[in-house]
């Protein structure tokens, strides 16, 4: 057997490997959440290549990821080039493990927090500008390439991506109310998504977790919440696919007293104190995407209707760009006639903003905005 032919037995050992959750009792338990953020857009895809070198010297579980893009690749693929240099530096955190369940393999690949650490700024980031960024993989056990987003074969179930705080129940404290959105692209056939949500860092001498799997929400379903213990586990009668990762945290860098009084805000909110929206980050370069793109070149041919999916969220897609978000998030009450810039994508050179449009009988309509230069 010569050395390739080796790597190749290597490899199929490191890839074919499966795990089997213990049984845990299911507990029923009512949950009730809702989407705050929308699914950002997306870019072109971009290439890797790897040595026989490089894949020898990896071990462990980071072996199965030997052909994956890296976090920082991610982020330029996405044309964040600040949030790129953010995922090489010394306070980001390569990962590298992968679960398989059900038909696919997710694939934790690393995560950073700070503050201003993307390009692309929102009016979130205003009111919590201390951020945590992570990127996963997802890809099908069996090998066969998910199609591109832009391809009409193209038929990706729902997946959810959530931070979950060890001592709070899932339901309660997860992506959706952790004032979350991500980007997801797919590249040679794997789904990338990067998720973004408030800094997950106060909670590191707490614990903290990061879901992934099928479907649109986390729910006893999915994982076990142990009310003694806090501890957050897999539901072993869960019958769709999902993976519980724990997150490698320093925990220097916990602060108990701002994540009581961020769980305080966030289990218990002053309307009156959301309505203000009043906030002092310091931060004088945040972007206003309204103003950014005022005088924008309209994309004739982007003009459509959104479609909606099962769950009654809002889709819209673009020259591969696409978008997903609850209805109550995207508009007020009442509020008809405005186009609503809700993602930007592009790189230096060239911006594109995605807008939505409901008009008083409640239809929405999509259309792409290029940046005047």
């Amino acid at each position: 057997m010569d050395k390739y032919e080796e790597l190749e037995q290597l490899l199929t050992q490191a890839l074919s490997s499966t795990e089997e959750p213990s049984e845990i009792l299911n507990q029923k338990i009512k949950h009730r959440i809702k989407e705050r953020k929308t699914m950002k857009p997306v870019r072109k895809r971009i290439a890797i290549a790897l040595t026989a070198a490089f894949i020898l010297v990896m071990s462990g579980s980071a072996f199965a990821a030997w052909k994956l893009l890296t976090p920082k690749q991610v982020a330029e693929n996405f044309g964040d080039k600040s949030l790129a240099k953010a995922f090489d530096s010394e306070n980001a955190v390569q990962i590298n493990k992968s679960a398989t369940s059900g038909d696919y393999i997710f694939t934790l690949l690393g995560m950073t927090s700070g503050r201003n650490l993307s390009d692309f700024k929102s009016s979130i980031q205003d009111i919590h500008p201390d951020r945590t960024y992570a990127v996963v993989s997802i890809e099908r056990k069996d090998g066969t390439p998910i199609p591109a987003m832009s391809d009409e074969n193209y038929s990706e179930p729902p997946f959810i991506v959530s931070p979950l705080i060890k001592g709070q129940k899932p339901w309660q404290v997860n992506i959706f109310t952790m004032n979350g959105g991500y980007y997801q692209c797919v590249v040679d056939g794997v789904i990338y998504r990067m998720i973004e949500c408030d800094s997950i860092e106060m909670f590191a001498d707490r614990g903290v977790y990061l879901y992934v799997g099928t479907g649109s929400f986390i729910d006893n379903q999915k994982v076990i919440y142990d009310e003694e213990t806090g501890e957050i586990s897999l539901n072993a009668n869960n019958k769709e696919a999902g993976a519980l990762f724990e997150l490698p945290l320093d925990v220097k860098k916990a602060d108990h007293d701002k994540a009581e009084q961020y769980l305080r805000e966030l289990l218990n909110p002053d309307p009156e104190s959301i309505t203000r929206g009043e906030t002092d980050t310091g931060d004088e370069d945040a972007l206003d995407w309204e103003s950014e793109f005022a005088d924008g070149i309209v994309i004739p041919e982007s003009i459509r209707e959104v479609t909606y999916d099962e769950n009654g969220f809002v889709c819209y897609e673009y020259n591969g760009s696409s978008l997903k978000s609850s209805p109550d998030y995207l508009f007020e009450d009442g509020e008809v006639g405005v186009w609503k810039t809700v993602g930007i994508f592009g790189d230096g050179e060239e911006q594109i903003a995605l807008q939505l449009f409901k008009d008083e009988n409640g239809v929405v309509t999509g259309r792409a905005v290029k940046k005047a230069k």
